[in-house]
């Protein structure tokens, strides 16, 4: 099991009304980040994070990052003490 920290940025942090949270993980990948995300704070939450389509994480307006400014994606590996960041794109050059 592992520990990941999350940070939550603009509107991600209206929907958790929170700026940051812990999760633990059984299997260390960005699916189960997720899913657990949306378990907790629900179907508004899951509606910003996943797409539909795709059940990939929603790319239309939104970015995940880790610790390194690298985006994430569902079949990453996550480790202990990973920070992932959740928050609206900004547009511009």
């Amino acid at each position: 099991m592992i520990k990941v920290h999350t940070q939550f940025l603009s509107h991600f942090k209206e929907l958790a009304a929170t700026d940051e949270d812990v999760f633990e993980l059984d299997r260390p990948l960005v699916s189960e980040l997720a899913t657990r995300i949306c378990d907790r704070y629900g179907p508004r939450m899951q509606a910003v994070l996943i797409d539909p389509d795709t059940q990939e994480l929603n790319a239309r307006g939104t970015m995940f990052v880790d610790a390194k400014g690298r985006r994430i994606c569902m079949a990453d590996p996550l480790e202990d003490g990973d920070v992932i960041t959740f928050m609206m794109g900004i547009a511009g050059g």
